[in-house]
């Protein structure tokens, strides 16, 4: 057949011959060359040996350089692998942290619309270029470095930022929250009684002071239900205190006021005696604001000052008394000091005649009343504040500058201050001696009002200032939170902050002094103790009055 006559052809002679040929002389000459004395010379050299070692050696490198290079591979990859879910994890945590600040930062709202906005504008934007690349795998390294070590400078900057904000919000909670006032009543003792504690009077008879206030009342109920005591009522305050000290009373009942008054008119009744037991009476209390949009209209803050250390929920006498005018569009204020000594009625009381520093006793709202009732003019809110707030807050900004009209040397509380005609710098404890000093004076209560004032004006100057708000901050925050108490709104209160932080600028600051003539009578809460009273001068009240008018209504800036 065909295909085998062309199978067969291939073996035919040419076919055998190509064969032949292949495997022929030369070829055979070849293999002989190869495998003959001169190939066999040639595999057996040392030169032969070398180079097939070379090469083996070559090819092991190679093999473990490619197994290096796929180690080292296989490891880069593990490791971009925990980098990556490491940076995935941290952007989460990022965004957590960036929901919680803006979340406190619109809570807290202390700062203007326009520059919450752009602050919040700014964090987002920087944020959608973190937090992509933080959270995909597909970013270079060194831009997830990079976008790594921002996240953690701005978290710092949230963490900073939420617990001040945090702070923020828990001190307009606290210092507007009108708290609940106590008037305190002591038992009293000789100090060589061998009465120490409540107890010991049990079923005693226990002299007081005979009066109808309704306080005296409660507290001789409370002291009679606890240890049923019997009482002695004793018309006058001198012969009270005297029956003490003789022994002819074992023990006394009296309000902290009348004890304070007693200490002043008899010099060694504080020594003498000793306080084993305090009765506490709530003092009722009322809602006294007038509410006005405090970015738009004018204002009056009323500042009582009390003559007591520590929390501020104890009723005191009001040492300080001053009227704060806030106008918000003339960014003027005005300081008006009203003098501790002055005369004035007590509206609780059907109109008694006392002095003003004895009002704080019955409550911030009776100082009120009986300063609206002097000078005709709505209290819109009012500050209270006392001895601890004064030093602590004036320590927490830094201190502040005050210029002395005269050089004089305090007169005591422990520590004795000489203070220069001219500028003095004065921390907490400072500024409370010169606040308070009035004996060095010719005038006395006047122009310890005149170094209020000015102690006011310098704490105002100084805490409206930028760089304190942003360096004393917490601070400020700390040291007043449990040491005032005003009954403004924390709305109002932000509203004013934001516009300052808005507006900016300084304010103008006027001071003004009300005044009277003295002399010693006798009035409603010293009993039969004749005392120094200010009679108040009506054309300086009417004065007074008429700038304030002049205030509010822009007239005067």
């Amino acid at each position: 057949m065909r295909s085998d006559k062309y199978k067969h052809s291939s073996q035919g002679p040419e076919g055998r011959a190509g064969n032949q040929a292949s495997g022929g002389p030369e070829d055979r000459a070849g293999n002989q060359v190869s495998g003959g004395p001169e190939g066999q010379a040639a595999q057996g050299s040392p030169a032969s040996s070398a180079q097939a070692a070379t090469a083996a050696n070559a090819a092991q490198a190679a093999t473990a350089a490619n197994a290096a290079q796929t180690a080292t591979a296989t490891k880069a990859q593990a490791g971009r692998t925990k980098f990556g879910i490491f940076t995935r994890v941290w952007s989460i945590m990022y965004f957590f942290a960036l929901v919680a600040f803006v979340v406190m930062l619109v809570y807290a709202d202390i700062l203007p619309a326009k520059i919450m906005y752009i602050a919040l504008a700014i964090v987002g934007l920087i944020s959608l270029a973190i937090f992509p690349t933080l959270y995909f795998y597909g970013f270079k390294r060194w831009k997830k470095i990079v976008a790594l070590i921002s996240s953690i400078l701005l978290m710092g900057g949230f963490a900073f930022a939420i617990v001040n904000l945090g702070d923020t919000v828990g001190f307009f909670s606290q210092v507007t929250s009108v708290n609940e006032q106590t008037e305190n009543y002591y038992v009293i003792v000789n100090k060589s009684s061998d009465y120490e504690k409540e107890d010991d009077i049990k079923g005693k008879e226990v002299a007081t002071y005979l009066t109808n206030e309704l306080n005296y009342s409660k507290a001789k109920g409370q002291l009679a239900s606890n240890e049923n005591v019997t009482y002695a009522r004793v018309a006058s305050l001198s012969k009270l205190g005297s029956g003490l000290l003789s022994k002819k009373y074992e023990a006394i009942l009296i309000s902290a006021s009348h004890y304070k008054t007693i200490c002043d008119q008899e010099s060694d009744f504080k020594s003498k005696t000793r306080i084993i037991h305090v009765v506490k009476v709530k003092i009722s209390s009322e809602d006294l604001s007038k509410n006005v949009d405090v970015t738009k209209e004018s204002y009056n803050v009323y500042i009582s000052g009390l003559d007591t250390s520590g929390t501020i929920d104890t009723a005191s006498r009001s040492d300080v008394n001053m009227i704060v005018t806030v106008n918000p569009k003339t960014k003027t204020v005005l300081l008006t000091s009203i003098p501790r000594d002055y005369e004035i009625k007590l509206t609780s009381k059907d109109n008694a005649t006392d002095k003003l520093t004895h009002t704080g006793i019955y409550g911030i709202q009776q100082t009120i009343k009986s300063v609206e009732k002097l000078t005709g003019v709505d209290m819109n809110y009012y500050l209270k504040v006392n001895y601890t707030t004064v030093t602590k807050f004036i320590d927490a900004v830094g201190g502040v500058d005050v210029n002395s009209d005269f050089t004089f040397t305090t007169h005591g509380q422990g520590v004795y201050y000489t203070f220069y005609e001219g500028k003095n710098h004065l921390d907490g404890a400072k500024a409370l001696a010169f606040a308070r000093e009035r004996k060095s004076f010719a005038s006395g209560d006047v122009q310890r009002n005149k170094d209020q004032a000015k102690i006011v004006e310098a704490v105002i100057k100084k805490a409206s200032s930028s760089k304190t708000i942003l360096t004393k901050y917490s601070s400020i925050l700390a040291a007043c939170k449990d040491y005032m108490e005003i009954n403004m709104t924390s709305k109002e209160i932000k509203a004013i902050v934001k516009q300052q932080i808005n507006d900016g600028g300084s304010w103008t600051i006027k001071k003004q002094n009300m005044t009277g003539s003295g002399t010693y009578e006798t009035c409603y809460s010293t009993g039969d103790y004749s005392v120094y009273v200010m009679k108040p001068s009506e054309d300086q009240v009417v004065k007074a009055v008429d700038k304030i008018a002049a205030v509010m209504d822009g007239t005067l800036k």
